[in-house]
């Protein structure tokens, strides 16, 4: 039997379903995580299913800064000041007087947000782990299960064939 009429159509739906999960998940664990201020990582968060032959993948499409949100930032290097000019507009960020009574303004506060990140960094708040970790407790048996289908379907084919 050729692997190009094996087409573990039971799989293929348990994990169109995964990936439905996986994006839904990920958008509220990211707002639970008060990680979304922007709504630019939920937003643009999308899944996706691939085959190539007998291999399957399930991913998310995320925006490029998910691993500063996943992992964090050791200190070091200062962000882009623009990326924190946008997120101070839309958190919106309320700067307070200094000693003087001088209120900063944005640029100042983008580059006093970037000094202390450039110092200590931000803490990883793991999203992606957590969405993985709960979609595989749901999700591992029911795989399992529809390979196991698929498999006893392509072999139900060959039994039936006569070679």
């Amino acid at each position: 039997m050729e692997t190009s009429t094996l087409t573990f159509e039971n799989l293929r739906k348990v994990l169109e379903e995964y990936g439905q999960h996986a994006e839904t998940l990920y958008k509220y664990n990211i707002a639970l995580a008060g990680k979304n201020a922007s709504r630019t990582l939920a937003n643009n968060t999308k899944y996706f299913v691939k085959s190539e032959g007998v291999t399957f993948s399930v991913g998310l499409r995320l925006e490029e800064y998910w691993k500063y949100v996943e992992y964090g930032r050791k200190p070091g290097k200062f962000p882009p000041p623009s990326a924190i000019l946008k997120w101070i507009e839309v958190k919106p960020v309320i700067p307070r007087p200094d000693d003087k009574g001088r209120i900063p303004k944005p640029k100042t506060l983008a580059f006093l947000i970037g000094r202390k990140i450039a110092t200590e960094g931000i803490k990883p708040t793991p999203v992606l782990q957590t969405t993985v970790e709960e979609l595989n407790n749901t999700f591992l048996e029911r795989i399992r299960e529809a390979l196991k289908q698929d498999i006893g379907d392509a072999l139900a084919i060959i039994s039936t064939k006569q070679f």
